[in-house]
């Protein structure tokens, strides 16, 4: 690394974490290379809490409840499949989970095998021989809990209890607390302790569920919290989902084992007193997520619910500030959410995470989440958003507030938008970043026709793997907008920081003078080249029209590349273009990202790139792209400058 590399590094870590949260990175560091991080837990961490598991505990879920609710053919099956030694790894495909001690510290995408006894800070988190290291965590999340659970409120069937206290038993024995690959991410930790904490009163009443077991599990828990509380300053550090996990971890264990060890109310008090710090840093008042990504805002929302559920029950809250922005941010998701579906946009950064499954419902659908926020949070939900019945059985709680009201416009002052129009659907954002981006997508556009997503995202697939698959789909070359060639809008740095960060923004979103709904967008990464992106957007009855229009200084030659991915086929879009535009289309390149969607962590599939391709001669690049009934030749006769009538209109 050059020294002049060096510093844009230094500076980007600063804008990154700020300076609260370099310091405690750097902190950090420091104990890390000194070696002064915990490597044991305290020997006299052996409780036994008193049961707690009656109604009014957040994590006891009363089986009449959920019996009456749960999808039961679909519970079972689930249910069966994890006794038989199966879990379904990102909520995505069924595979088989660690059935002995050995097997916890084994990668099952690569074989390689993590050495069980070296301090959980000396594990690499990005180790290309050991491989993803996210493929050795997904199976100690516990989320197969959560199906043998259910699976035994529905039927007490004494195999699912049995099957959940031998894998807990199998990982203690094969995971030494604070040492290997599982004690590693003090997220991971957190997520863990959360289904153990479900699972124990869920099987409470089982044969299997012997006084030793529920000891040995509440000895669990307290270890979590020491080995969370040493090292939280990185999770903190990182000003995103991994402080508000880790924090959650100490909330609800300190609620746990408040009766039981004296350490525990510092627990539940340092963590609320974190998440009151976190939760305005990282949610917007207009409730955007700091992470740029629906699945993160979701993991931070679910976490959110089980640290108030379990801060109600110790007698205190989140602060009024903390409260509101969450609510902002349940109402943000709530708008972006296709009441049909329950899909949001495929926006961002997403790793398959479902934190809090109390649903069988997929992964891509948000409506369990939602269910679970709004009523945790007071929080109202759309009309076309029909709440989750088995979350509200598991949570013991009444339907939330239903707002009879959905605009078909929504914007919010972060930049993002959100716009209906009689079978067309929009969604954009294009705002400044006061966080860092996790993907480059300036004047990004997801567009739905008839409940079908056809311009979209590409998803994540990896962090890591080898390329071009490391975080690949995170570059702008693979998003819906348009690129300067040589003049990238974000400089990738080291993992997951970008050295330059993009400059957008929403300049209109209302109905225009033609009582057309009309989105415009403006990318300002180029400025000092003297170049801007302009994006309108239009919506009309089944179809979606995008005017793209990059303009500069008149003798400028540059490069211009417009890029659509389409989850469909050459038809569902049409392309018009002044100039001398050169328009390529592949399915699925494979020596490279273009041409794929990854919808669920670790899985690909082939989609149609569209590229318009052409120079910025005399001063402008105009394409203009229609989908559905998307009205292309109207838009360029507006584009270059002709008066026009519009015959279909949308009202907001």
């Amino acid at each position: 690394m050059t020294p002049r590399e060096a510093v844009a590094v230094v500076a980007t870590l600063w804008r990154t974490f700020g300076a609260r949260g370099a310091l405690t990175r750097g902190a950090f560091e420091a104990r890390k290379r000194a070696g002064v991080l915990r490597a044991d837990p305290s020997p006299a961490l052996q409780y036994t809490a008193p049961a707690l598991c009656a109604p009014g505990w957040p994590f006891a879920a009363t089986a009449d409840l959920v019996r009456g609710a749960a999808d039961v053919r679909t519970a079972i099956a689930r249910a069966d499949l994890v006794a038989a030694g199966q879990h379904q790894a990102y909520r995505a495909r069924w595979v088989p989970r660690p059935m002995d001690a050995g097997g916890w510290n084994v990668n099952p995408g690569t074989g390689y095998r993590y050495d069980r006894v070296t301090p959980w800070f000396r594990i690499a988190h990005f180790d290309s021989a050991a491989g993803d290291i996210k493929d050795a965590w997904e199976p100690a999340r516990f989320a197969w809990a959560y199906d043998l659970a259910r699976g035994f409120l529905l039927t007490s069937d004494e195999r699912y209890a049995e099957s959940f206290w031998r894998g807990f038993e199998s990982f203690s024995e094969g995971c030494s607390p604070f040492r290997g690959v599982q004690w590693s991410c003090g997220q991971e930790a957190a997520i863990r302790a959360a289904a153990w904490l479900w699972a124990e009163c869920a099987f409470a009443g089982a044969l299997a569920t012997s006084v030793s077991r529920v000891a040995a599990l509440h000895t669990a828990l307290a270890q979590t919290a020491e080995r969370i509380e040493d090292a939280i300053g990185y999770g903190v550090s990182q000003r995103n989902n991994h402080g508000i996990s880790e924090a959650t971890g100490l909330v609800a264990i300190g609620a746990r084992l408040r009766d039981a060890s004296p350490r525990a109310p510092s627990w539940l008090a340092r963590g609320a007193a974190l998440l009151d710090a976190l939760i305005p840093d990282q949610f917007a008042r207009d409730g955007w997520y700091a992470q740029h990504s629906f699945n993160y805002a979701r993991l931070a929302l679910d976490q959110l619910v089980i640290a108030q559920r379990a801060l109600r029950f110790a007698g205190t809250t989140l602060s009024d500030e903390s409260l509101e922005r969450v609510r902002a941010g349940v109402s943000m998701l709530g708008a972006v959410t296709d009441g049909d579906s329950g899909r949001v946009p495929l926006h961002g950064a997403n790793d398959g995470a479902y934190v809090l499954p109390l649903s069988t419902r997929e992964q891509h659908d948000f409506v369990p989440a939602l269910t679970a926020a709004a009523v945790t949070f007071d929080v109202s939900l759309p009309d076309a958003i029909r709440p989750d019945g088995e979350t509200l059985a598991w949570l013991g709680a009444p339907a939330p507030p239903r707002a009879h009201v959905r605009p078909s416009l929504v914007s919010g002052s972060s930049g993002w938008v959100l716009a209906e129009c009689d079978g067309a659907r929009l969604f954009a954002r294009a705002g400044s970043y006061t966080s860092r981006p996790g993907h480059i997508d300036p004047l990004h556009v997801d567009i739905w026709i008839h409940g079908r997503p056809i311009a979209t995202d590409a998803g994540t697939f990896r962090y890591a793997a080898r390329s071009p698959w490391n975080n690949g789909l995170a570059g702008v070359e693979v998003h819906n907008t348009a690129t300067l060639a040589g003049n990238p809008p974000a400089v990738r740095g080291p993992r997951f920081l970008w050295l330059k960060w993009p400059n957008a923004r929403t300049i209109g979103a209302a109905a225009g003078s033609d009582s057309l709904t009309r989105v415009v967008l403006e990318n300002r990464s180029w400025v000092r080249l003297g170049i801007t992106h302009r994006r309108t957007c239009e919506l009309f009855p089944g179809g979606i029209t995008v005017l793209d229009e990059v303009f500069g200084p008149p003798l400028t030659s540059e490069r211009i590349v417009l890029q659509w991915l389409v989850d469909g086929v050459a038809e569902d879009l049409r392309i018009e273009a002044s100039g001398e535009v050169r328009v390529s289309s592949t399915r699925g390149d494979e020596t490279s990202t273009r041409g794929w969607i990854s919808e669920a962590y670790g899985e690909r599939r082939s989609a149609l790139s569209v590229r318009a391709e052409g120079l910025l001669t005399g001063g402008i690049f105009r394409v203009v792209t229609g989908f559905g009934e998307g009205r292309t030749d109207r838009a360029m006769y507006r584009a270059l400058g002709h008066a026009e009538s519009a015959t279909a209109s949308c009202s907001t």
